[in-house]
């Protein structure tokens, strides 16, 4: 699937600059552009679901995921440029860890740079800690689960960090894939994948749309506006096939909990 990831467009642009959310969307629908909808879709799954993301004290990114399910969990993570994300036109929503194929994109995104792998500590710490940059990502989610590699456990309803070195120049992007606590062995078929964005991601784009009018600051960022421009630019760009869904941080193919 072709996706240019410009996630903030005219709709988000024009309601994060004081405007109008109709009239941003109107603009944006105005162009027939369903793709606009579909960007503003990845824009509100990542700012309103489970994972956030945030700059730290050090110049790297701090990884917040909460643990919105039922039951106890076990998680790992990653952290990339989000700029490698767009670059290599990769849809977060299609990393599937319960496939195979999915480790090649795992693959691009560590060939990237600027790589955190988010894990528990070698001592097995309760605490949440970051492994390293640049390590094995495709060799920890290939191992996870396997009793090579275990998550961090994140109790039902409990959020957990990590402070991350890298990407330590650029607004990052994380990914936190997650299966139920207590499954022995390989997790394939239980895995899910959540992704988060650093807001500051979103107002570099908003200001790129507005050009010299842009004074968009990462704090201005508002997840449930943006979901609101998702829904309203899919119906004026001729009926999205996707629905924004403004609650939910989980990959669609990325399997049951």
């Amino acid at each position: 699937m072709a996706h240019s990831k410009r996630i903030a467009t005219l709709a988000s642009a024009a309601a994060l600059a004081g405007g109008t959310i109709l009239a941003g969307a109107g603009a944006a629908g105005a162009q027939g552009s369903s793709e606009v909808a579909n960007d503003l879709q990845l824009a509100s799954i990542a700012l309103n679901g489970p994972v956030s993301v945030s700059p730290n004290a050090e110049g790297g990114p701090t990884v917040a995921y909460t643990n919105e399910g039922d039951e106890a969990q076990q998680c790992i993570g990653f952290t990339a440029p989000y700029s490698t994300i767009e670059e290599n036109d990769i849809d977060p929503r299609e990393i599937n860890p319960n496939s195979l194929g999915s480790l090649g994109v795992l693959g691009t995104i560590q060939g990237g740079g600027g790589v955190s792998v988010l894990t528990v500590s070698p001592q097995g710490e309760p605490a949440a800690v970051v492994s390293g940059p640049g390590l094995d990502l495709v060799g920890t989610a290939t191992t996870f689960g396997t009793g090579v590699t275990s998550g961090l456990r994140v109790p039902a309803g409990e959020t957990v960090t990590w402070d991350a070195p890298a990407p330590s120049e650029e607004s990052a992007a994380a990914g936190v894939i997650c299966a139920r606590d207590g499954i022995i062995g390989p997790r394939l078929g239980s895995l899910v994948n959540y992704f988060g964005i650093d807001p500051q991601v979103v107002a570099d784009q908003a200001n790129n749309i507005l050009g010299p009018l842009g004074s968009v600051g990462a704090g201005s960022v508002d997840g449930s506006v943006v979901g609101v421009g998702a829904g309203l630019t899919a119906s004026l760009a001729g009926g999205d096939d996707t629905e924004a869904d403004s609650g939910s941080g989980a990959a669609p193919a990325g399997g049951g909990s």
